[in-house]
């Protein structure tokens, strides 16, 4: 029989539970047994063994006791072992947050500095067919339509070889040129007939080659204005000696009247052709051709000069302008060459684009009101004189159609409309320009993204014309 120890260390004790736990020495069992007999047996404080239980009695108490097993403890030779949690580390996701909103309110912070709007307008346009006559008058002001003439003059040369010209004749010319006379005297027009002679401070002469009408003063913008006009003199005498620059003249048949002062001349060209002596015959086949190349040019450069000297807010047509051309007048060449030289005068009819646009806009829009409203194509608008075109430049009265498709554009004050708008939100702005009858459409661009009002500041404002952006 193997000893009790040996028996304990090969018998693994079962679980306690309430049927296997011992009793004090004073209880009983709930089947009459007492401990002492429970124990009696060497064998029966090693081994458990199930208790009847009278079903029918009841029980006392019922619970279980849990036995907490000590771990194995570790050789005392082994080595130790620590074991140990690492410390918790603090999240950062509450730093990151709090300097990404820093970030966020610093750069909205600072783009609310530089604030800016830039608002586009498109102004209302519409086309509308003109097929009108209009009356008009030379110089009219207020409600009349008048008209001015604008005159410009000019002088090209050509050289030909005279190496096969052999014949030669004695010539007597007299020098030619245009000057301009001036009438500060009175408002009353001064009449002048042909040879009327006009004097240089040197005491040359020179005679007006057809009679004049000179206009009399104006009242313009609080100014007295003298009337003027621009005519053709010749040299009283043939030769070089009268072939001069730009002069003043006088007139002396008015010597000894105060008009001597007030009604004088100066010179718009310099005087040229004068001459006298003898000059070689250029065959006339040569001359017609020479003369025919100096008029296509002459008129090619005035038509250009013309409309470049034209003010930018008068209008011109072109099929206005008339031109007059000058006998070519030749002289000798210090080598033996002829030079042809010939002169001609552009003149044009000009109007005031606002009252002509005016005029325009009572025939094809009576009813317009108060709107404000330019024509952007007028001189694209077919112009159509009454009167002969050679004549236009000494008229005075005259009729005049016009015909073709009006581009109108209403125009509104770009300022006026600018200062409205400062500091609104881009939804009452919209609401503003929509009142705006001379508006067809507006865009209005905010920045930063999120900025939704126009700043006050004018200068971080600006305001386009999309039809002056074109």
């Amino acid at each position: 029989i193997r000893d009790r120890k040996n028996i304990v260390q090969d018998v693994v004790p079962p679980k306690k539970s309430i049927r296997n736990v011992e009793l004090s020495s004073r209880s009983k069992s709930i089947d009459g047994t007492s401990k002492a007999e429970t124990i009696s047996s060497p064998k029966k404080d090693l081994f458990s063994r199930p208790v009847s239980i009278n079903k029918q009695a009841p029980l006392k108490a019922d619970y279980t006791e849990e036995v907490k097993h000590t771990p194995p403890q570790p050789p005392v030779d082994a080595p130790y072992r620590f074991e140990y949690s690492e410390p918790e580390k603090s999240s950062r996701k509450w730093v990151y947050l709090s300097l990404f909103v820093l970030v966020v309110a610093i750069g909205f912070g600072v783009s609310a500095m530089f604030r800016s709007a830039v608002i586009k307008v498109a102004p209302r346009q519409e086309t509308m067919v003109v097929n009108a006559t209009f009356a008009v008058k030379k110089d009219a002001t207020g409600s009349i339509l008048g008209f001015q003439t604008e005159t410009i003059t000019k002088e090209v040369e050509k050289t030909i070889d005279g190496t096969n010209l052999t014949t030669e004749q004695t010539v007597t010319k007299k020098a030619q040129g245009r000057i301009v006379i001036y009438n500060s005297y009175s408002p009353e027009s001064q009449k002048l007939v042909a040879t009327t002679r006009f004097e240089t401070p040197e005491g040359l002469i020179f005679r007006l080659v057809s009679p004049v009408t000179v206009p009399g003063t104006q009242t313009k913008d609080g100014k007295v204005v003298s009337g003027s006009v621009e005519v053709t003199v010749e040299a009283d005498k043939a030769g070089a000696d009268y072939n001069v620059g730009m002069k003043d003249f006088t007139i002396p048949g008015f010597k000894g009247d105060p008009k001597y002062s007030k009604v004088y001349a100066r010179s718009k060209t310099e005087m040229t052709g004068g001459f006298s002596g003898k000059q070689k015959i250029i065959p006339k086949d040569m001359l017609d051709k020479a003369d025919a190349e100096m008029e296509a040019s002459l008129k090619e450069s005035l038509s250009k000069d013309i409309e470049v000297q034209i003010p930018t807010d008068f209008v011109m047509y072109k099929n206005s302008i008339s031109y007059k051309f000058d006998a070519p007048t030749q002289s000798n060449s210090g080598t033996g060459s002829v030079v042809l030289k010939k002169r001609a005068t552009a003149s044009a009819i000009i109007f005031d684009k606002g009252s002509l646009t005016r005029a325009v806009l009572s025939k094809i829009m009576p009813n317009l009101g108060d709107d404000m409203v330019k024509i952007t194509n007028l001189d694209a608008l077919d112009f159509q004189p009454e009167l002969p075109v050679s004549s236009l430049n000494t008229a005075t009265v005259m009729n005049f159609t016009l015909n073709g498709n009006a581009q109108l554009v209403w125009v509104f004050d770009e300022n006026n409309l600018k200062t409205d708008l400062l500091g609104l939100s881009t939804t009452n702005a919209y609401r503003v320009i929509s009142n705006n009858k001379a508006i067809k459409e507006a865009w209005i661009t905010a920045k930063p993204f999120w900025n939704r009002n126009i700043p006050s500041d004018p200068e971080k404002v600006e305001l386009i014309n999309t039809l002056n952006a074109q």
